[in-house]
Order: structure tokens, then C-alpha cells, then sequence
């Protein structure tokens, strides 16, 4: 059986969750079951088929979890899959003495896991992260014994495991803005306000020629307010509890987004985008981005603001203007991903569970 150990609320987003419910659903025949701290993302498990257990516990006391662990494994046939910022090299030595342990992982740290998997396009330049030198025994204790890098593994929804037949659009007349499961700095209304005033993007939504997309996530603490904001503005539409993100991607000529798994869901249809980031465990992400590719990274709202603002709108401008430029980054974009990575993290994970049979 496949436990997975994560949770969503409005401080940390549902980037976890999300990514855990991609493998979940290409490793259903080896029945599922997530673990979570509390009751926040318990209904959107499942939602998607999945049993879940609450420890009510604090999310961000891991630790402190680790005797109601005790007894809910099978040594022999089980694995946990763990997907938390909140964890540490204790935290998974506990757990080994429990089961066999995979962790997602994206900032470059190793952990004393069975199986260690970065997705990231970043990813392969840390492998030394994750390798002990030769000669120190010790230290290879508290380091993976498997790792998995880069986008191969990247676990994509299976709305967006088909292929795309996206076509770049001779202009450009939708735009969504997406900024994950939660907004903490209500970015989506400064980019709005900000198009708004522009004086090309002002016009074109003035004259309905350009239509913006407002996505809020199930966590947004903002979610009244955005609607509030912008229910008499023209060309201004908020999506809640959207259902296909797939279509609603596909059907726009530009997506604004921050940096985290919607850039990969983005970058497999091929749509064209501008990428910012709130957090330092996204920034990696973005500048791998704008390093790989000719996408803006407008940078860390967190920190400036106004200033992601700006380049937000002037990625935008050059995309309204250039369809050329929008077509390199199609090209670009769907040359990073294939899709498959969820299955490749499915079929490892049972072969972790059917070791030493």
C-alpha cells in the first residue's frame, strides 16, 4: 500500500497536495491512502477518489506526528510518501524504522530517505547535493539511497498527461492570471490594477479586445475581495473552484503565473507565459526558466512588488505585440516536458514496496 503523507492549507498553498494527488492517481493499484495534519484539504482528497487519515496534529510540527505513525504500517509491503517543507533528517530516520520512505524534494537538501525525487528543471545540477563522498560512511547514513531528478518526473495531472494540440493564435485575446492555491500578497490584483492602467492593455480591455483571467485558488484569502474588485470591470473575469484548468490554460494566448507546478501544466500545452514567484523555494524554478528559455521572469513579489508588477506588464506588452517571440517560447516550452512523469514515479514507488519480496 501507498501512504502519502501531505498537507494544503491557506499558508503553504496546495502545491503538495496536488502533486501527491498526480501520483496518487497513476499508482492507484497500489491503493492510496493520504495522511494529513488537519481537516483543511480533506474534502478535496477525497474528492478524487482517495481515503484520508487526519492526525489533527500542526502541520508544522512533524515530529510530533511520529508515534501516531507507529503501528499504521506494514514494514514489509508498505511505503510512505512524504511531500512537506516542515521536515528534517530525524523526521525520516523515525520513519525508516517504520517503512520504506520516498520524499519530493526541491531545494538541494539530501535526506535519509529510500528514494529521494526533485522533478525540478533544475534538478540535475544538484545531484552532488544528494551524493556523499566516497569515503564518508557516515554521512551516506543520512543521504538518499535512490534519487530521481529532473523533469522525467515531473508529476503532471492527468489532465495534462495527453498530448496538446495548442495553437498560437494570431493575437492576443486571453490572459489568464494564476497565482497557485493560495495569493498571500494579493498579487493577482496588483497585476490586474496595473493592465488596467496601462495604456495598451487599458485600451484593449476597454474595447473588449482583450479579456483577463483571474484565477483564485481554494485558498486564497482573497477571494471576496478580488470578486468585489473587479465585478463591474470590463474584460475582467474571476475563476473559482475551477474544474478544468486544462481548457481554461489551453484556451488563453498568455498565462501569467508563479512559478510552481502550474509552470510544467503550462509548459505542456506549450501556452506562452510570464513567470514570477513569492517564495525562495520557487525562485530556482524561475530562474532555471528564464535561464532555459526566452520566458520573462518577473521575480519575487514577496520582496518588490511594484517592481514584478512592472515586468509582469512589460512581458505581457511584448507578447501582445510579437507573435514570433510568442511562438519561440510554444517551441521552447513544450521541448521541457513529456508528461509521463507521474507514471515513472508510480512504477518506482511499487517497486520500492515489492523490495526484499
Amino acid at each position: 500500500m501507498l501512504y502519502i503523507r501531505a498537507d494544503g492549507n491557506t499558508d503553504i498553498g496546495m502545491g503538495h497536495v496536488m502533486r501527491c494527488l498526480s501520483v496518487a492517481e497513476a499508482a492507484v493499484d497500489f491503493s492510496p491512502v493520504f495522511i494529513t495534519a488537519d481537516e483543511g484539504c480533506k474534502g478535496m482528497i477525497e474528492a478524487r477518489g482517495f481515503c484520508v487519515i487526519v492526525l489533527h496534529t500542526d502541520y508544522r510540527d512533524m515530529m510530533g506526528e511520529t508515534a501516531l505513525l507507529a503501528g499504521l504500517f506494514d514494514r514489509d509491503a508498505d511505503v510512505l510518501l512524504v511531500d512537506s517543507y516542515q521536515v528534517s533528517r530525524d523526521y525520516f530516520l523515525a520513519l525508516k524504522k517504520l517503512v520504506r520512505v520516498a520524499c519530493f524534494e526541491d531545494m538541494g537538501q539530501p535526506y535519509p530517505v529510500d528514494m529521494l525525487i526533485n522533478y525540478n528543471i533544475y534538478a540535475p545540477g544538484l545531484v552532488h547535493n544528494y551524493t556523499p563522498l566516497p569515503t564518508d560512511a557516515v554521512a551516506a547514513q543520512t543521504y538518499p539511497d535512490s534519487v530521481l531528478l529532473g523533469v522525467d518526473y515531473m508529476p503532471l495531472g492527468k489532465a495534462f498527461q495527453e498530448p496538446s494540440s495548442y495553437q498560437v493564435a494570431h493575437s492576443v485575446t486571453d490572459v489568464t492570471v494564476t497565482t497557485g492555491g493560495s495569493d498571500p500578497y494579493f498579487a493577482a490584483a496588483s497585476f490586474a490594477d496595473a493592465l488596467i492602467r496601462d495604456s495598451l492593455t487599458g485600451a484593449l480591455l476597454a474595447e473588449r479586445k482583450l479579456r483577463l483571467h483571474l484565477v483564485s485558488g481554494p485558498f486564497n484569502r482573497f477571494a471576496d475581495a478580488l470578486k468585489h474588485r473587479y465585478e463591474s470591470c470590463a474584460g475582467i473575469t474571476v475563476h473559482e473552484n475551477v474544474r478544468d484548468m486544462r481548457g481554461l490554460l489551453s484556451g488563453s494566448d498568455v498565462v501569467i503565473s508563479a512559478t510552481g507546478s502550474t509552470i510544467y501544466e503550462v509548459s505542456a500545452l506549450g501556452v506562452p507565459m510570464v513567470v514570477f514567484y513569492f517564495a525562495e523555494n520557487q525562485r530556482q524554478g524561475a530562474e532555471a526558466l528564464e535561464a532555459l528559455t526566452d520566458i520573462v521572469n518577473a521575480g519575487c513579489f514577496a520582496e518588490d512588488g511594484t517592481a514584478v508588477t512592472a515586468r509582469v506588464v512589460q512581458g505581457l506588452t511584448r507578447c501582445i505585440r510579437d507573435k514570433a517571440y510568442r511562438e519561440r517560447l510554444h517551441r521552447q516550452e513544450k521541448e521541457l516536458i513529456d508528461g509521463k512523469g507521474a507514471m515513472r514515479i508510480a512504477r518506482r514507488l511499487e517497486a520500492l514496496g515489492m523490495r526484499n519480496k
